[in-house]
């Protein structure tokens, strides 16, 4: 089964963008299928060893963090990245819908993720020292693309804002466009994402919520049927567990993880409102030709 089948589903990849915390493996669950992503994060580190809250607005945290986002776009963004969607798959059948190379190639970015409140916790004798943030703002873009992403041009690579050589300037089309989304972290208000990591070696996990806002699978996926701690819905939910290996690292990258969205499949607006997976993905191909 090619990209073109799957279009509808491949949007919900997206998601996989953006992880406030370090980013390379993650998966989307959407209805009855998974997305699994590699990608690649930039992240601010470094808020100390000490017991105790090191911040509470972006800017205190700016100024709190030691060692900031690799390019950062406006000195501000605390999180962002490359991401690549390595395959789809049904769970009910463990069926193979789209595999790397084989199918295609899904390429996206994400980023714009400030942290807005940090504190740092730990045992009564100072070890095991972990920092937990949450950051506010996000969003993240996907495409079709004829090549894979190059993790290995680093953070130095990024174009503007919300671009990456090889990802975005190469024509491909924008399939799904996202924003992390307000109040999504419980007695947190503004939070759109939260993330944990032990300060010896950046690993750790995090969470948040996504709402769809464009490209051309937009409709498949805004369902809002994803409620958080605060009673608000949302598209998607992504939840992230990340590390710092050697290809990360010796790429200039903060961190790689893996992790998983779940989102629901809206229907594919064609003759009857034929349901996407009731189908078996293929009426998103001809709501794709539509839409050309």
């Amino acid at each position: 089964m090619n990209m073109k089948k799957i279009s509808g589903i491949v949007a919900g990849a997206a998601l996989a963008l953006g992880m406030a915390a370090p980013a390379s493996a993650l998966t989307l669950v959407a209805g009855d299928i998974k997305i699994t992503i590699n990608a690649f994060d930039a992240g601010t580190t470094g808020y100390g060893d000490t017991l105790g809250k090191k911040c509470d607005t972006v800017d205190t945290c700016d100024a709190a963090a030691l060692y900031k986002a690799p390019n950062s776009f406006d000195g501000k963004e605390d999180t962002w990245g490359i991401f690549s969607v390595q395959s789809i798959s049904r769970l009910s059948n463990n069926q193979t819908l789209f595999s790397i190379e084989k199918d295609g190639y899904m390429t996206g970015v994400f980023g714009g993720l400030k942290d807005m409140r940090v504190s740092v916790i730990g045992d009564e004798d100072g070890g095991d020292m972990t920092t937990v943030t949450y950051s506010t703002g996000g969003w993240m873009n996907l495409y079709l693309n004829s090549a894979n992403y190059d993790f290995t041009q680093g953070p130095s690579a990024r174009i503007g804002e919300k671009g990456y050589n090889g990802i975005s300037n190469t024509g491909g089309e924008l399939a799904l466009s996202a924003v992390f989304s307000g109040d999504a972290v419980k007695n947190r208000p503004g939070a759109t994402y939260t993330s944990t990591f032990q300060n010896d070696n950046i690993s750790g996990f995090g969470a948040g919520y996504l709402d769809v806002t464009g490209g051309s699978w937009q409709e498949v996926f805004d369902t809002n049927m994803q409620n958080d701690l605060n009673g608000h819905a949302h598209d998607l939910y992504l939840k992230t567990t990340f590390g710092q290996t050697g290809r990360s690292s010796g790429a200039g990258w903060t961190v790689d993880a893996t992790g998983d969205v779940q989102g629901n499949i809206g229907e594919v607006p064609e003759p009857g409102s034929l349901a996407l997976l009731g189908l078996g993905l293929a009426g998103v191909a001809g709501l794709r030709r539509r839409r050309k």
